[in-house]
């Protein structure tokens, strides 16, 4: 694509090292390698981490091309023979100024999208609905940000013939970086929400900087504003779409069609979908390929074969200790990418193995582009590989010897009985395009269980993750509580994802935890809460580190130590009592504890902390201050009298906002990452990561005056209908919860129980609303659901969501 001396060029840089290495492939995040040639690393500073860090790792795993900061990194303690560096003051904004200049080198249409809610949808319908007509270039998933624009652009090549990008922002002057790169000629701005509001003076401040994208465009087309909100300088190209008939195109359902009106004609849609959403969205894509010369005929033949989108990947448990990963709703070569990368990060299991059937048109020769998907396969290391589909069985020279093909989908599951043991103890990822029906297949990978799931969205943990990471200075590291099994979440599952972030810390509460987690390729620092001496030898063996809260545990795990033949100073931590009471060295222990660990060489004290015991509640701040005083003072006694430093830490979830005075060097998170926050504002701030939820197993007619129910408590005043739903209080749905003191949540209408909740069911009312068996059922999806089924069983939020039993099955989504 370029050399290197011609991206200096193109952005003003310096070079020092190789002028002619070829540069294909960027590389933002060095979790990420895939292959190591013609790769040239960009290394961003951000107030939370620092790529300038992960240099030396990099260049031991191949690569050898990076753009850095000035100052950040001395090119000279390097070999510039080998390596080779471009010097910027500004990585990103170089990386985007060559963005741009590459975008100028393609005259192909490109549509550039925008808006709060929808982009995503729209951009992977255009793809699907134009696929046929064009070799399209589209941004992967959702690269709408600062960075993903550029990195998105760059993949252009010349085979493409129409481009699709999203833009998001969250502050103003964004969108002009972003609009410069992506250089639309089609404009589609969908619905503006509330998301991101803070940025922003008010709503029209927001319309106005999200404008700067299309303003330049030839087409404007927008679902997303009323008529007065367009500004009267771009009135003239836009076409307004909404249900109002003051727009240009008016659409609206009528038998179960959608009617699309331009003014100039009417299309009559069979559309698969009756969300408000995706109506919009199609009606959206209606006109767009109206305005790229689509046949109206063709476009209503496309229109009803739409999909819906997976616009994420879930990952469930599978037979014979495998684990799936589905993702099989398309499969292109960027989305393969995508999905081979998120594979590295979230395999636990000794193998990892791929289903991936024939790839989508690429514009690229048939051999070219599996000798591409071979070597990307290749490159991950993918132990087993399986192709289905006429194209890639007919390549299969290209694949590693042992890899399996088949025809078609039915071939392969004709022949799954005799293959299922190849998938043992593998991370397996299912990527294939919709029209291959891989559903069938996970459904055979799948482990079977009933119907009630908890699903948790590891996009919206990462968020909330982040969120507190804003509040914590440059220098204060993030330790994350996957104790009980990570708050009903799933302990290891959560912890890979936050060992892909680049969490510093991980605490579980037992040493089998711990275990676990080592044994799911975990390789983060784990403090183990409370260990217990049989525990210790395999806390030793597994690189675990124990708070040691008295002094008979130091003695006995220094003894472990010793009986272990372990010589070098092992990791600990020092719990503090400060107030709590539960564990940990109280005040008058404090002068013996500072004697006993400066002439016990055994131990290296990691970390010393204490734990507030009401830091969430402002009618005992005084209380919390004190516990905070009494340990900033034996963190002192400590230090004063230990040759090394080390962490301190006693701001949990709740503390993290309200006293940012106390943080010191590392803050615990917990309940806060799975979006419960300590007040509105915070909540504000916080997505809710976990949705419990069911389906309906039978619809039964009860007549006035009998009962329903153990003891006959649910007694009908009226001929009532009732839903039986797969729930129990086994579960973690509380007898609590029974004869109307709770309801769930069925096509969005309240439904209050009756009669007595069940061990492994209970029974719904659901006489006011229409709805059929396997109908879902939402026991709980937000911060409301949640704190009410906690004041109806009684409790807190965190019991509710560790209650959530073992026998639940938990469903991982990545969008």
């Amino acid at each position: 694509m370029y050399t290197l001396l011609q991206i200096a060029q193109i952005t003003g840089s310096e070079l020092a090292g190789r002028i002619n290495y070829p540069v294909s492939f960027f590389l933002t995040d060095s979790r990420s390698i895939v292959d190591q040639t013609e790769v040239l690393f960009v290394a961003i500073k951000t107030s939370k981490n620092n790529g300038h860090n992960y240099i030396r790792y990099l260049i031991d795993k191949g690569i050898t091309s990076f753009l850095v900061q000035k100052d950040e990194v001395n090119i000279y303690a390097f070999d510039l023979n080998a390596i080779s560096f471009i010097i910027s003051s500004d990585p990103l904004k170089d990386l985007q100024v060559l963005a741009s200049h590459h975008r100028k080198q393609f005259d192909i249409p490109v549509i550039g999208i925008t808006g709060s809610n929808g982009k995503t949808m729209v951009k992977e319908w255009l793809y699907q609905l134009l696929k046929k007509d064009h070799t399209i270039c589209r941004s992967p998933k959702s690269f709408n940000s600062q960075l993903g624009v550029p990195l998105s652009v760059l993949n252009l090549n010349h085979s493409h013939t129409l481009a699709i990008f999203e833009a998001g922002i969250s502050l103003p002057g964004e969108m002009d970086k972003l609009a410069a790169i992506i250089d639309p000629t089609i404009g589609i701005v969908t619905s503006i929400g509330s998301a991101h509001d803070e940025g922003f003076d008010n709503r029209q401040h927001k319309i106005a900087e999200k404008l700067k994208l299309v303003s330049a465009c030839e087409i404007i087309i927008v679902n997303g504003l009323n008529e007065v909100e367009i500004p009267l300088d771009i009135r003239s190209k836009t076409i307004s779409i909404s249900s109002k008939e003051e727009s240009d195109v008016v659409f609206k359902m009528e038998n179960k069609k959608l009617l699309v009106n331009t003014r100039r004609q009417t299309l009559d849609l069979e559309i698969p979908f009756t969300d408000e959403a995706s109506i919009i969205n199609t009606a959206t894509c209606t006109v767009t390929l109206l305005e790229l010369g689509i046949k109206p005929d063709a476009i209503k033949d496309r229109i009803k074969l739409l999909q819906p989108l997976a616009l994420r990947l879930e990952i469930k448990n599978g037979i014979n200790s495998s684990l799936i990963i589905n993702d099989y709703y398309n499969s292109d070569l960027d989305s393969l990418k995508i999905a081979l990368s998120f594979l590295q990060q979230q395999n636990r299991k000794p193998n990892k193995a791929i289903i991936v059937s024939d790839i989508e048109q690429s514009g690229m020769l048939d051999s070219r582009l599996y000798k591409d998907v071979a070597g990307l396969i290749a490159d991950n290391k993918v132990d087993f590989l399986v192709g289905v589909g006429q194209k890639i069985s007919s390549f299969r020279s290209y694949f590693k010897s042992g890899s399996l093909f088949f025809e078609n989908t039915e071939d392969f599951i004709r022949n799954f009985k005799s293959i299922d043991h190849r998938f043992s103890q593998s991370t397996v990822l299912l990527k294939g395009a919709r029209s291959f029906g891989f559903e069938a297949i996970g459904n055979l990978l799948q482990l079977k269980s009933h119907d009630t799931v908890l699903e948790i969205n590891l996009n919206k943990l990462i968020e909330n993750v982040n969120y507190y990471r804003s509040l914590l200075q440059p220098d204060v590291k993030l330790m994350c509580m996957v104790k009980a099994m990570g708050y009903g979440g799933g302990g290891s599952e959560l912890a890979k994802t936050l060992q892909h972030i680049g969490v510093n810390y991980l605490a579980v509460a037992y040493a089998d935890e711990g275990v676990e987690l080592r044994q799911s390729q975990i390789n983060l620092p784990i403090m183990v809460m409370s260990p217990e001496s049989d525990a210790f030898e395999d806390i030793i063996n597994y690189r675990l580190e124990p708070e040691l809260y008295s002094f008979n545990c130091l003695q006995e795990f220094v003894a472990r130590l010793d009986k272990m033949g372990i010589a070098e100073a092992y990791p600990v931590h020092l719990k503090i009592d400060t107030g709590m009471h539960r564990l940990g060295f109280e005040e008058e222990d404090y002068d013996k504890l500072v004697s006993v660990i400066k002439n016990t060489t055994q131990l290296k004290i990691q970390s010393v902390f204490s734990h507030l015991a009401a830091s969430d509640n402002s009618n005992l701040d005084d209380f919390t201050r004190e516990q905070i005083n009494k340990f900033t003072s034996v963190c002192k006694k400590l230090e004063d009298n230990l040759p090394y430093s080390f962490i301190k830490h006693i701001c949990n979830s709740g503390a993290i906002t309200r006293f940012p005075e106390a943080h010191f060097n590392m803050v615990r998170l917990g309940i806060g990452m799975h979006g419960i926050g300590v007040s509105e504002e915070e909540q504000k701030h916080l997505r809710n990561v976990s949705c419990l939820k069911t389906k309906i197993s039978q619809i039964k007619k009860v007549s006035k005056g009998q009962t329903i129910g153990y003891n006959r408590k649910g007694v009908t005043t009226l001929d009532t209908t009732i839903a039986i739903i797969p729930i129990g209080y086994a579960d973690g749905f509380s007898r609590a919860l029974s004869n109307g003191n709770f309801g769930v949540y069925i096509k969005g209408t309240y439904c209050k129980t009756i009669g007595n909740v069940c061990m492994d069911m209970c029974m719904i009312d659901i006489t006011h609303i229409n709805c059929n068996e396997q109908d879902e059922v939402i026991i709980f999806e937000n911060i409301s659901h949640l704190n009410s089924m906690a004041e109806a069983m009684g409790t807190i939020v965190y019991e509710v969501l560790t209650g959530v039993s073992a026998r639940v099955k938990r469903v991982y989504v990545h969008e």
